[in-house]
């Protein structure tokens, strides 16, 4: 896997947690009054599945902004290896561990600067940590209580490697799988990240005071700023794209499409918005945020994302005029009820013509405010549907000949039914405390692109049946239905 050359030693290759690092790391993580009981829920490594291989177990609640998002890579190492041969949820445990690897070295590796890499990686002193596998069904293990080090003491026994190149890095990591394998693997990682990002960038990049430390001194989890860096390598924390002014104050969201994507179960009770970045990534993988708990949800489907013509995932392009024109209708669309009061299209109108570079949109005499709201809603019923909205402004979008709808035929853009993967990290939240994939039929109802299918097509809901997934899954398609296979609950919690 690695070349018997690679080596990670250079100048200056280990320094110790010296006690100005040591309090600037700490406090950005654990704030100045540390809880012991939450660094001990911190304290584990990456521990695997026995009956899913490729899935990752979290042990106590806290530190899943660290295993999804490392789940959320491995995942896309394993499903869209285009050198890979066994089914991926059959891989080997050595091929999972070359995914799991290169997943880890993804993350590092965008989260260093682009100008000049460099990598600070961290490690235990020998004999500072047990490297036994713990049994995934007791929490008296190895990884958690066994020999456990104070707060202190596992402080002072970090070690910090400094390397300056890819074969370096990947080396380094590949030697040092064991460790954050067992123990304390997810802190390792999780100040390797920090450190290579840079303490000082973090600080800039974090413009909310409120938002740290970087794990809640009273609840454990890890901030929103934490799973943006992890995700996007950006330490904001706010989801909306770009930026934003409020009341002159700059606000920075996220500045561009990442890899993984985000939806969030606040977005659907209207406490926070997420981008167009963020829902729409470069691989059909999902971290969705609850109140309380990271999960991940991801497809094989390839069409859920744009691709090339010869089938590897690539970067979206930018929104279509129909994808920035429905962005601002649904805004408006508070209830998600796809319509929305007639006398708010002064308003959207007025949005859409100040996109009028990506929307092309722009009034005639034919399409005066009069004019679209008499078209729009011709039985004077005060709504407007989102339908008669598109069909109006963009009707070349709604012909059978339509370019773009023609491509989405037979995709799950145009009904296609498609499968839909969940995971969860933790024991108790999966059926019969066994942490595994959980997989359903999907089907998305009109997109916005003018297809046809028909309602009677989706399977109905069955009363009582709603689950809050399905709400997180409805921010990014509206429409969207599942049939969760062996009549699941895949749990957000």
């Amino acid at each position: 896997m690695v070349a018997a050359q690679d080596t990670y030693s250079t100048n200056d290759d280990v320094t110790g947690f010296n006690d100005c690092v040591s309090k600037e790391l700490i406090d950005l993580v654990w704030g100045t009054d540390v809880q012991q009981a939450i660094f001990d829920r911190w304290s584990q490594g990456f521990i695997f599945s026995e009956n899913e291989q490729s899935a990752l177990i979290q042990l106590e609640g806290g530190p899943c902004s660290v295993l999804t998002t490392v789940q959320a890579y491995l995942l896309k190492e394993l499903i869209f290896c285009s050198r890979c041969t066994h089914n991926w949820r059959t891989a080997p445990k050595d091929e999972i561990d070359v995914h799991f690897l290169n997943a880890l070295l993804s993350i590092i590796t965008f989260l260093s600067q682009p100008q000049q890499q460099i990598f600070i990686l961290a490690s235990l002193e020998h004999n500072s940590q047990t490297t036994t596998i713990p049994s995934t069904t007791s929490k008296s293990n190895d990884a958690t209580n066994s020999n456990q080090l104070s707060f202190d003491t596992f402080h002072s026994k970090i070690k910090f490697h400094h390397i300056t190149t890819q074969p370096a890095l990947r080396t380094f990591i590949y030697s040092h799988l064991k460790m954050w394998k067992a123990g304390y693997g997810v802190l390792l990682f999780l100040y390797s990240c920090l450190m290579t990002k840079s303490i000082q960038k973090l600080i800039k990049e974090i413009d909310d005071v409120t938002s740290l430390p970087l794990i809640d001194i009273f609840h454990g989890h890890g901030s929103q700023c934490l799973t943006n860096l992890l995700i996007t390598g950006i330490a904001t924390p706010h989801c909306f794209d770009g930026e934003k002014d409020v009341e002159g104050l700059k606000l920075h969201g996220v500045p561009s499409q990442a890899a993984i994507g985000f939806l969030s179960t606040l977005e659907s009770l209207n406490y926070l918005e997420v981008g167009w970045h963020l829902k729409n990534p470069k691989y059909p993988l999902w971290i969705l945020g609850s109140e309380t708990h990271l999960t991940v949800c991801f497809s094989r489907e390839k069409s859920l994302v744009e691709s090339s013509d010869d089938g590897e995932v690539q970067r979206q392009p930018l929104e279509t005029p129909l994808k920035r024109t429905l962005k601002i209708f649904r805004k408006y669309d508070t209830e998600k009820n796809g319509f929305i009061q007639t006398s708010a299209l002064d308003t959207i109108i007025d949005e859409i013509k100040e996109f009028k570079p990506i929307t092309g949109f722009q009034l005639t005499p034919q399409s005066t405010i009069t004019n679209l709201k008499r078209k729009m809603d011709p039985d004077s019923l005060d709504i407007i549907t989102e339908q008669a909205f598109i069909q109006e402004l963009f009707p070349d979008e709604q012909s059978s000949n339509n370019p773009k709808k023609q491509q989405l035929k037979n995709s799950p853009l145009s009904g296609k039914p498609f499968v839909i993967y969940h995971y969860n990290g933790l024991p108790r939240s999966n059926k019969s405390n066994i942490v595994h994939y959980v997989s359903g039929e999907a089907m998305i109802g009109d997109y916005g692109y003018g297809n046809e299918t028909s309602p009677q097509a989706m399977q109905p809901v069955v009363p009582g049946s709603y689950l809050p997934i399905t709400g997180v899954l409805r921010t990014k398609w509206a429409t969207i239905e599942i049939r969760w296979d062996d009549d699941a609950r895949p749990s957000l919690n």
